[in-house]
């Protein structure tokens, strides 16, 4: 998929890429909304650049749109068929979490792979509910994992792996934690909204 040059920078790229894709998919607001289970009010302020996208708003629109998370940050090279990322790889921060995106080979619309920091100052974000399951290992730190109301602490070296259906939320303890997370997506026919 051909990506529209309408990619801004910084925090406005988001918004305005989100835009791009899915008006060239030919999608209303509307549209969009209801194959991404975000509300069309908080599509609208995510293209305004109004409000920064979650991890897990971005995995439902990816998933929406057919796409990688990568493209919602400008990334719009053809990958290999293997993706190595290097240790040094470019970060971005986005919702309170800075991010790595991992994966991305060309071709991929199941799998987003991401290595996430959280710090514990990051304001508690609405629980995200979206398509797939999450699989995270928790690099180092403890992490705060709010599932279906219910809280988890995990410590250095343990993973979790759920439905992403179901409310969820991350948070750091008194440090900042550093987690691997791995999203499968449901393979999804866009074309059938129409």
């Amino acid at each position: 998929m051909v990506v529209a040059s309408a990619v801004g920078t910084g925090v406005n790229a988001i918004g305005d890429t989100l835009r791009a894709i899915r008006e060239q998919q030919g999608l209303t607001l509307e549209q969009a909304s209801a194959v991404s289970g975000l509300s069309k009010s908080h599509l609208s302020r995510l293209e305004s650049s109004e409000r920064q996208p979650s991890v897990a708003s971005l995995l439902a629109l990816a998933t929406a749109f057919g796409v990688p998370v990568g493209t919602f940050f400008g990334e719009t090279e053809q990958r290999a068929p293997l993706t190595i990322s290097p240790p040094d790889q470019v970060r971005r921060d986005s919702n309170g979490l800075n991010i790595a995106i991992c994966s991305g080979y060309a071709g991929s619309s199941v799998l987003d792979a991401l290595r996430v920091t959280v710090t514990p100052d990051r304001p508690p974000p609405t629980p995200a509910r979206h398509p797939g399951e999450e699989w995270l290992y928790v690099v180092r730190g403890t992490l705060r994992l709010e599932y279906d109301g219910e809280v988890h602490r995990l410590g250095t070296g343990s993973t979790a792996h759920f439905n992403a259906e179901v409310a969820h939320r991350l948070g750091a303890e008194r440090a900042t934690a550093e987690v691997l997370l791995v999203a499968a997506k449901p393979v999804r026919n866009i074309s059938t909204i129409h």
